[in-house]
């Protein structure tokens, strides 16, 4: 819009906010003063205000400021500070007549660029349960895709980036991508100090794209493990309630496979192994079946998840008890009793999982088993059963070797196989050292999955387990 001033006096006076008494060519006032009237001409000012102006957030703290607010104040001081007539404003149409515009657009592709990054690192997991949750990762980001919140850009920004720059082989890209990576973790630590946001679904969310992303580029081949266990404090501190349906059960069912492995790896009880956590994620897919939205193939993946939980738990019980000489023989019973439960319930589970659906199931008869898959993909679904099956073989395995700890008096754990079939445990793969997955015109989805972080989270976490476990 432009702006005049309504006066018609002078611009001294106008400035000086007196009554001009508008005599030409110079005002009188002007000249009691003696000063020189600087005329009647009127200068033109461009002002660029729209009503989402009145929406920007104001106040000391920068993080909560739009990703283009700072652009948009600059555009706008530098068009109100030069008042000469004759300077023209460099604002093209778009930015004068919807300032937010070209906002929306990146925005909008932000969101197009991280289904793009979803189908590249995690379209198992993710196609595996989007039909089946309530509200998915699409979903909420275009639902936010006009937020306030910095982190929350940036952070579809370095997915996105990341994605494009792997895709091509752009350093640069992938360079841009880290910058904005590091943008997005500033930001979420000004989030994680104020109460209001600490805990939301918002805040979780961008700690796990972020969390997502040093799997993809880390700066260290294990640095993945300190965001994953920041991750699983602040799932931790929400508590079950917060992760039983909506979105929260949607950041929960992300990661879950995730902090399974990293306690794992740190030899450490998984707190999804608690009664409260346990009794909530049994709930949920109690609700979901009911609802019509349940299948086969995933109420067993996530039974199966419920005993796989307690095996870091069970597996560091046995470390501390075997370090222990003085251990009451009662403590290494109860722990040998409770292994061997958990060890029946998931042998049958597999036993099931095996029944519903065989290794040796077509495509065409998979497509015709509606009550198996439901609306899963049937690629995802094979992917599914491939990984799952072997998820749950490697925790029977740990189990076996617990059992065995138990028994006898050696202080490391044993890799001989206690199954024929054990399949070859390894220490999670470096992403850095993984091939990039591309995502050509011709491919198709069977052929993209799965990237390491797909693989990790189908198998329940159970990828992390290492070959040589020392007591």
């Amino acid at each position: 819009m432009v702006a005049v001033p309504y006066s018609k006096g002078c611009r001294t006076c106008i400035q000086r906010r007196v009554k001009c008494d508008e005599t030409r060519p110079n005002c009188r006032r002007c000249e009691l003063r003696s000063i020189q009237c600087p005329g009647y001409r009127k200068p033109l000012t461009f002002v660029v205000s729209t009503p989402s102006d009145s929406r920007r957030p104001v106040g000391p703290n920068p993080t909560y400021r739009s990703a283009t607010s700072s652009a948009q104040c600059q555009r706008s001081n530098t068009s109100q500070s030069v008042p000469e007539r004759g300077v023209w404003s460099y604002n093209n149409l778009d930015e004068l007549v919807a300032p937010s515009l070209i906002q929306k657009t990146v925005a909008a592709q932000g969101v197009e660029t991280l289904g793009f990054f979803i189908d590249a690192t995690v379209p198992g997991l993710y196609y595996l349960y989007s039909a089946r949750l309530s509200v998915n990762w699409m979903n909420f980001a275009r639902r936010h895709v006009e937020s306030t919140l910095d982190p929350f850009v940036w952070s579809l920004r370095c997915l996105g980036a990341l994605h494009l720059g792997m895709k091509h082989q752009d350093q640069d890209t992938i360079a841009s991508s880290r910058s904005m990576y590091s943008r997005g973790i500033h930001g979420l630590r000004g989030l994680l100090r104020r109460p209001r946001f600490a805990r939301s679904d918002m805040t979780l969310a961008i700690a796990v794209m972020l969390g997502i992303y040093e799997m993809m580029d880390p700066i260290t081949p294990q640095s993945w493990l300190t965001h994953s266990s920041g991750i699983a404090t602040l799932i931790r501190l929400r508590g079950p309630n917060a992760h039983r349906s909506g979105f929260g059960r949607t950041l929960l069912i992300s990661f879950k496979s995730f902090i399974v492995a990293d306690a794992l790896i740190r030899g450490e009880a998984c707190f999804l192994a608690e009664p409260a956590w346990q009794s909530a994620l049994a709930d949920s897919l109690v609700k979901e079946s009911g609802n019509g939205k349940g299948s086969q193939l995933v109420n067993l993946v996530e039974l199966i998840f419920l005993e796989i939980a307690k095996c870091p738990g069970l597996y560091a019980r046995a470390c501390a008890v075997i370090k222990n000489n003085e251990t009451d023989h009662s403590m290494r019973e109860t722990l040998r009793q409770e292994t061997m439960r958990s060890r029946r319930r998931l042998q049958h589970l597999r036993n099931q999982l095996e029944s519903v659906f065989p290794v040796t199931l077509d495509s065409e008869v998979l497509r015709n088993k509606r009550d198996l898959i439901a609306l899963i993909p049937v690629p995802v679904a094979q992917k599914t059963r491939q990984f799952a099956g072997h998820g749950a073989l490697s925790a029977l395995a740990l189990l076996d070797q617990i059992i065995a700890l138990t028994q006898s008096d050696h202080r490391q754990l044993s890799t001989n196989p206690t199954i024929p079939t054990l399949p070859v445990w390894d220490v999670l793969p470096a992403p850095a050292t993984t091939p990039r997955m591309t995502i050509g015109k011709k491919e198709t989805l069977e052929n993209q999955l799965p990237a390491w972080p797909d693989q990790l989270a189908l198998s329940m976490g159970m990828l992390a387990v290492k070959d040589d476990l020392h007591v």
